[in-house]
């Protein structure tokens, strides 16, 4: 999701400028230029994949599942097709102060999505999110509890999960459930000038990246680290491209 606002082949034209070998994709731009085509142009660039993103589940209303399942069985197909690991996306839009019942409406509506996952060995996962609008899981602590209670494992996002209390010792805990590591950058800044706040590149705030994935490692997780940026708007392609060379030579620095 680097690209927010480019479409497939804008994406592929800078993914090939950029040598990358491994690529994230968003399912609304891989089903507006075709499933089949794209897993054709993905191989034809020798692209593999670190994760499909999907849309939340429509928590409140079980009418939607079953075409919002047969969206992810795609997704599973494409990354099983393409060498990849995970399928994820935000749980969903709870009600208001009912943490268990939004919990097990998410264990029926991603249980046929995590058994078909299993079955062609991609994971899918689910990321938790301070955006109420597309989840009830805010936190790694909760996310552990809805992994139980779901089969699905956990997104880590750096640029989510940094401010919780003892944020690398809960990243430890979830150790093999970990599905994916998003990486980006917060500038945080003082009273006097404070940051924005928002998520960007890594290299471009303030964030001990290099201990997040050191602790990620130590944890057992050997997936993809994968830079989420959106990009709305006019991306900075060479900035873009720069944090991907620090990226690189943090992770050789950690042996990746």
């Amino acid at each position: 999701m680097a690209t927010f606002d480019w479409t497939f082949e804008q994406d592929l034209e800078f993914w090939s400028r950029a040598g990358l070998r491994c690529v994230g994709l968003w399912d609304r731009k891989v089903e507006a230029f075709g499933f089949d085509r794209a897993i054709d142009e993905l191989r034809r660039h020798d692209l593999s994949l670190s994760c499909v993103i999907f849309g939340p589940f429509t928590l409140l209303d079980p009418s939607c599942w079953d075409d919002e399942r047969a969206s992810v069985l795609r997704c599973i197909d494409v990354v099983q097709a393409l060498g990849g690991g995970a399928v994820y996306s935000p749980p969903g839009k709870g009600a208001f102060d009912s943490w268990d019942e939004n919990a097990a409406r998410y264990a029926e509506a991603v249980a046929p999505c995590v058994a078909y996952g299993a079955s062609r060995g991609v994971r899918v996962a689910f990321e938790p999110t301070l955006r109420p609008q597309m989840s009830f899981v805010h936190n790694l602590r909760d996310s552990l509890d809805l992994a139980d209670k779901s089969g699905a494992d956990v997104v880590v996002d750096i640029g989510n999960c940094y401010t919780e209390r003892d944020v690398r010792q809960w990243i430890r805990r979830t150790g093999e459930r970990i599905g994916l590591v998003q990486v980006s950058d917060v500038t945080i800044g003082t009273m006097a000038t404070p940051g924005a706040g928002t998520r960007g590149l890594p290299g471009s705030g303030e964030l001990p990246i290099e201990e997040f994935l050191r602790t990620a490692i130590a944890a057992g997780y050997a997936g993809p680290f994968e830079i989420e940026f959106l990009g709305v708007g006019n991306v900075d392609q060479d900035a873009v491209l720069a944090s991907l060379d620090r990226m690189d030579a943090m992770l050789h620095r950690l042996g990746v």
